[in-house]
């Protein structure tokens, strides 16, 4: 049998530690050699490409935290000199993902056992939405490590007590993390939380440096609150999340448990799976088998971020995705190692499990293949599309926000770009009129104008514009929208 060739624990722990490192190199592979965006990632995209204190500008109003951009400006001002910008950008997404491997080594391995890390190396990598969310350009890969460490080191306080290196350590991480994501700061509150439990329970003499970390980490954090509410007040009115339902719960669970072969951008529900319903099964069962306290505040870390999340979501407004719940996912994962690693001697239970995670793992890789495949030549049909209308060094005027954003961040990038939300008709008229882009049309430029909502070609032609059709196209990248080119002709 398969598992006779390991000797022992370590050296199946040894064995699934290699297998999660080979699929991470594979991820990391397909990411850059299938290479494809959408609206979110060509906005980090144009982000970065900005001058600091212009991007500065456009994060302060965005709906997250700016650590994220600044790590990715910094390695886009290092290497873009000679790598493109979409695989340095995808390749950062990577990093944290090495770096829990790495952290897997250094502390679960000394923590627990190979056993242990080697479980818990291949579950952060291969189990649901962790490979997607491994190489697209946005901050959860980043949250996802900050979190996880956190959770790691919590841990090494919850056995061996404070000290200077791990208050500092878990202080750090959790300011980081507050400055990725706002749900990575609540998933961080969580594990304060229940550190704190621990302690009043436990180890009272350590609430000292426990309220030291979190008045550090709170005064970290004071300066942007007031930024919070501004960004709250700018976009309110243009949140798109449907209102929370039972299905959207029951969505959530599938989320996590289930290979992903569809994409969740959006506000697609997802239904129950036969292997996602098998791994809950089995879940509920670790749990009350092994009854292991921090794993079970592990798996609790996600729950506190989903109920927090749809409480405000229930009382104020929508505002939680499934992919909010990603930070979470890697004290989700360890806790499930933990657990599995616990009844390593009960060969009958472990062995089924441990195939059933392979198996997971396998079909997890095949979607992401083909869902990155299928991304990529949409990718490149969008770009090709685009690039042989419109071209370069011509003069694009956009009637959508997030259009202008594709095309600045990525599509066409190489053009003179005018958006305006309302009034798109008056204003392009005048803007015609623009000594300076009269210029650029006497030079040879071309102007173009991309309809996206279809409510300004009658008002244009009232301004006696001529416009030539030049065709319709498909935005991949915002739920399959279609677009269409005129050429504007003096």
């Amino acid at each position: 049998m398969f598992f006779d060739a390991f000797k022992d624990k370590d050296t199946l722990g040894i064995f699934l530690f290699i297998l999660g490192i080979i699929y991470l190199l594979f991820v990391t592979y397909i990411g850059i050699s299938m290479f494809s965006i959408w609206f979110d990632e060509t906005f980090s995209m144009m982000l970065v490409t900005l001058p600091f204190s212009q991007a500065i500008e456009i994060a302060l109003n965005d709906v997250h935290p700016p650590l994220y951009y600044i790590i990715l400006k910094l390695f886009v001002k290092i290497f873009s000199s000679f790598i493109p910008l979409e695989i340095i950008s995808r390749l950062v997404s990577t990093i944290p993902m090495y770096l829990i491997v790495i952290l897997s080594y250094k502390k679960v391995r000394k923590m627990f056992d190979w056993l242990t890390a080697g479980l818990f190396t291949l579950c952060i990598i291969t189990m649901p939405q962790l490979m997607l969310y491994s190489v697209e350009i946005r901050m959860y890969s980043w949250g996802l490590f900050f979190i996880t460490a956190s959770f790691i080191y919590a841990y090494d306080i919850y056995k061996n007590g404070f000290d200077l290196k791990n208050m500092g350590i878990l202080t750090f991480l959790t300011i980081c993390s507050a400055y990725t994501h706002y749900f990575s700061a609540i998933a961080s509150f969580s594990i304060y939380l229940y550190l704190l439990i621990f302690l009043i329970r436990n180890r009272r003499e350590d609430l000292k440096y426990f309220f030291t970390s979190t008045a550090i980490s709170i005064l970290a954090y004071v300066p942007w609150i007031f930024i919070v509410f501004n960004q709250y007040s700018l976009i309110q009115n243009r949140l798109w999340i449907d209102p929370i339902s039972f299905k959207t719960i029951i969505s959530y669970v599938y989320y996590v448990l289930s290979p992903a072969n569809i994409l969740v951008r959006g506000d697609e529900i997802l239904s129950p799976t036969i292997l996602g319903t098998i791994f809950l099964i089995i879940f509920i069962f670790l749990v009350f088998k092994v009854k292991d306290k921090y794993s079970i505040n592990g798996i609790l870390i996600l729950v506190s971020v989903v109920l927090i999340g749809v409480l405000i979501s229930i009382t104020v407004k929508p505002f939680f995705h499934a992919r909010y719940m990603i930070p979470s996912l890697g004290c989700f994962w360890l806790a499930f190692s933990i657990l599995l690693s616990k009844i390593y001697d009960n060969k009958k239970l472990f062995i089924p499990i441990l195939i059933f995670v392979l198996i997971i793992g396998a079909v997890g890789c095949v979607y992401f293949i083909n869902i990155e495949s299928q991304l990529a030549s949409d990718t490149q049909k969008e770009f090709s599309e685009i690039n042989d209308v419109i071209g370069s060094g011509n003069i694009v005027a956009v009637d959508n926000g997030n259009m202008y954003v594709e095309l600045l961040g990525y599509y066409s990038k190489d053009n003179h770009y005018l958006c305006w939300i309302e009034n798109f008709s008056q204003s392009l008229y005048q803007a015609l009129d623009d000594p300076g882009i009269k210029g650029e049309i006497e030079a040879g430029s071309h102007v173009f104008y991309i309809d996206y909502d279809q409510e300004n070609i009658d008002e244009l032609q009232k301004y006696n514009l001529t416009l030539e059709f030049k065709g319709e196209y498909t935005d991949y990248s915002l739920g399959n929208n279609p677009f269409r080119i005129y050429e504007i002709i003096p």
